[in-house]
C-alpha cells in the first residue's frame, strides 16, 4: 500500500512538471540561457582571480537559504502527512528527503567546482567538490533546523562554517565533517519539528505549484495577496518616552526598522549587484559594457532604483500619518512638521548609502556635497508633493529620480570602475 502511494505521488510530481514546462517553456528557456552565460562568464572571471568570489557567492546563497526564503527545505507532501505523523513512516520519509538533498547538493556542488577549477577532472575540481559538498549539505541541515527553531546558534555554526570553506584546509574537510553529523544526530533526536507551520507551509507551496502548472493567473494574484508578509515586530513608541518634538523623529525610525528584512536584503542585493556589474568583467562579453561611462552608468541605474523605492516606503508612512486627518484625528503636527520628520531619516539613511558608495568605489570627494543635495530633493519634493496632494507629483517624482541619476554619475565620473 505504501509503494502505491508513492507511486501515486511520484506520478502526480511528473503532471505538475509536465504542465509546469508546457505553459511556462519560453521563460524556463530563458533563465537557462542566462544563468549559463552568466556562470560561464562568471568562471571565466573568477579563475585567474582565485575562487575566493566564487565561495563568497556560494556562503551568500546559503545565508539566503537559511535566513531569508521561508521555505523548508526537506519537504513531503501535504496530503499525506495526515497519514503519516506520529509514525515511524513520517520520519523515514524525512530522512528519504534529506537524503535527496545530499544528492542535490552533490550535484550543485560539482557543477560549481567544475567551473572552479577550469573544467578540468583533476585533483583540485575533486577537493573543491568534497569541500563544496560538505558545506552545503551543512546548509541544508541549519536550514531545516532554523525553520523549526529560531535560534541565534544557526547564525553562529553557519559563520564558523563559512570560515571554514574559505579557508580551504584539511581542517575545515574534518570539521565540516564533525559539523554535519552533529546537526544530522540533533535533527533526529531533540529537533522539535513546528509540525502546523511546517503543513500549513507546504500545503500553500503545493498550492502554488498546481496555479503554475495550470496557468491559473487570478489563483496566483489570490495567493501573493494572501501570503503578504505582515509587518515585523519592533519596540513601540512608548517605549522610548518621547516628546512632543521628538515623537514623529522615533516614529519615523521605527517604521523603518519595521520593513521587512527580505526588502532590505533585495535593496542591498541591488546596490551590489551594480557594484558587481560594473567592478568586474562578467558581462565583458556584451560591446557596450566595455565603455566606462556605461558601466557607470549601470552603478547608478541600480543605486539609484535601491534609494528610489527607500524614499517611497519613507513617504507612504508620511503620508500615513498625514492622512488621519482625514479620519478625525487631530494632528499637533503641520504638513511641514511631517516631512522634516521623516526627512532627518531619509538624511541618516543618505550618509549611509554615499558613505557606502565611497567605500564600494574607492571615490572620495567634495562631490558628495552634490550627491547629498540630490538625494535630500529626491526625497522631499516629492514627499510634499504626495502629502499634498498636487497633481505633479508623479512627474516631479520621475524628474527628481532623473536629477538622482545625473548626481550617482557625476560622483562615480572621473575614477576607475
Amino acid at each position: 500500500m505504501k509503494h502505491q502511494i508513492e507511486k501515486l505521488l511520484f506520478k502526480n510530481r511528473i503532471r505538475l512538471l509536465k504542465g509546469t514546462i508546457i505553459h511556462t517553456w519560453p521563460t524556463l528557456i530563458g533563465v537557462i540561457v542566462a544563468v549559463a552565460v552568466l556562470g560561464y562568464q562568471f568562471f571565466s572571471f573568477a579563475m585567474p582571480e582565485g575562487s575566493l568570489y566564487v565561495l563568497i557567492l556560494v556562503s551568500g546563497i546559503s545565508l539566503f537559504r537559511i535566513f531569508v526564503l521561508n521555505t523548508p527545505v526537506f519537504r513531503i507532501e501535504a496530503a499525506s502527512m495526515l497519514h503519516m505523523y506520529n509514525t515511524k513512516y513520517f520520519r523515514k520519509q524525512i530522512r528519504y528527503r534529506a537524503f535527496g538533498s545530499v544528492w542535490k547538493s552533490i550535484l550543485f556542488s560539482g557543477i560549481i567546482a567544475l567551473g572552479m577549477s577550469g573544467f578540468l577532472l583533476d585533483k583540485s575540481f575533486f577537493d573543491l567538490w568534497f569541500l563544496l559538498t560538505l558545506y552545503n549539505c551543512n546548509s541544508s541541515f541549519l536550514s531545516w533546523v532554523f525553520y523549526h527553531e529560531k535560534s541565534k546558534t544557526v547564525f553562529f555554526v553557519y559563520l564558523i562554517c563559512t570560515l571554514l570553506l574559505l579557508l580551504q584546509s584539511f581542517i575545515s574537510v574534518i570539521c565540516l565533517i564533525l559539523c554535519l553529523v552533529c546537526l544530522w544526530f540533533y535533527s533526529e533526536k531533540f529537533l522539535k519539528l513546528d509540525i502546523p507551520r511546517y503543513k500549513e507551509r507546504i500545503q500553500s507551496l503545493e498550492a502554488a505549484s498546481v496555479a503554475v502548472s495550470h496557468n491559473d493567473y487570478s489563483k496566483m494574484v489570490q495567493m501573493a495577496d494572501e501570503n503578504r508578509p505582515q509587518t515585523v515586530k519592533w519596540p513601540t513608541l512608548e517605549l522610548f518616552n518621547p516628546g512632543k518634538k521628538t515623537a514623529l523623529v522615533i516614529k519615523s525610525f521605527l517604521e523603518l526598522l519595521r520593513v521587512q528584512k527580505q526588502t532590505v536584503v533585495l535593496l542591498v542585493l541591488l546596490i551590489l549587484l551594480g557594484w558587481i556589474l560594473s567592478r568586474t568583467e562578467i558581462l565583458s562579453f556584451l560591446p557596450l559594457l566595455a565603455d566606462e561611462a556605461i558601466n557607470r552608468l549601470i552603478a547608478a541605474f541600480c543605486t539609484v532604483m535601491a534609494l528610489s523605492a527607500l524614499y517611497q516606503i519613507l513617504i507612504k508612512q508620511a503620508k500615513t500619518v498625514s492622512d488621519k486627518r482625514k479620519l478625525g484625528l487631530s494632528l499637533p503636527y503641520s504638513t511641514m512638521s511631517v516631512v522634516l520628520a521623516y526627512g532627518f531619516t531619509a538624511t541618516v539613511i543618505n550618509l549611509i548609502v554615499a558613505l557606502t558608495i565611497s567605500l564600494l568605489y574607492t571615490c572620495f570627494s567634495a562631490r558628495i556635497i552634490v550627491l547629498l543635495f540630490a538625494q535630500t530633493s529626491a526625497f522631499s519634493v516629492p514627499c510634499i508633493l504626495q502629502l499634498r496632494e498636487k497633481k505633479i507629483q508623479k512627474g516631479a517624482t520621475t524628474v527628481m529620480n532623473i536629477v538622482l541619476l545625473v548626481a550617482v554619475y557625476y560622483y562615480l565620473r572621473g575614477y576607475d570602475i
